[in-house]
């Protein structure tokens, strides 16, 4: 009998203080698992795909799918357009800045969507490309509005506009992300920067949720056309 508790007792000793130890091996499982898995299957030619990062609040997935699926009709020379979640301001927030970092320092992401406190630190820091040579995108803004995008970075000290207000765009705002007081900006080492361009001129002029459902509806009917 004696024993026998001694054996339970060290068991529950033994999970109760290197329970970290599996929860450790866990995650470098998974983490293993999918560094195996993004090494073996096949890769998007970086021209044919555009990756969009939505960082801070929480993204509904279902509703992010059906946008994604309209930006592919609307460039169907596009493979993939592809939406990415990081959550920050939860439990989760070192883990979360973990997963940011680690997607910049690897350069991956064509366009990012910050909250403005965020957006200027990543702004300042330089990950964004310079939007003052295309007047077309800014257009659609007043100055007053671009005056908040309006940045220095460490390599460059003169002001530039490295991002757009997302506030307005309410077919993702009131759709599946909150984008009160958010800007999108392009990476500077984005692989496909003129089609993120156009992708993100499309966001901006199709901002209202009328008109994006409009033309939404367009494309389906396109679509069943040409079937």
């Amino acid at each position: 009998m004696y024993q026998a508790a001694m054996n339970k007792g060290k068991i529950r000793n033994h999970f109760q203080y290197d329970k970290w130890k599996y929860f450790l091996g866990i995650i470098l499982a998974v983490f293993s698992w999918s560094m195996l898995s993004t090494m073996t299957a096949p890769r998007t030619p970086a021209d044919k795909k555009v990756d969009i990062f939505l960082v801070g609040g929480y993204m509904m997935l279902d509703e992010s799918t059906e946008y994604s699926n309209t930006l592919l009709a609307e460039f169907p020379e596009l493979m993939e357009v592809n939406f990415s979640n990081i959550t920050l301001g939860d439990e989760m927030e070192y883990a979360s800045r973990q997963k940011l970092l680690v997607m910049v320092g690897s350069q991956t992401g064509d366009i990012y969507f910050f909250t403005e406190g965020e957006f200027a630190v990543m702004a300042e820091m330089g990950l964004f490309l310079p939007l003052d040579e295309y007047p077309e995108l800014l257009s659609h803004f007043t100055e007053e509005e671009l005056e908040t995008s309006i940045f220095t970075t460490e390599e460059d000290p003169t002001p530039r506009i490295y991002g757009l207000p997302v506030s307005k765009v309410e077919a993702i705002g009131k759709s599946f992300y909150d984008t009160e007081k958010s800007f999108m900006g392009i990476t500077a080492y984005s692989q496909n920067s003129e089609k993120a361009l156009e992708v993100m001129q499309w966001i901006i002029e199709h901002g209202e949720t009328e008109k994006y459902e409009q033309r939404k509806l367009e494309l389906e009917l396109e679509k069943l056309k040409e079937q």
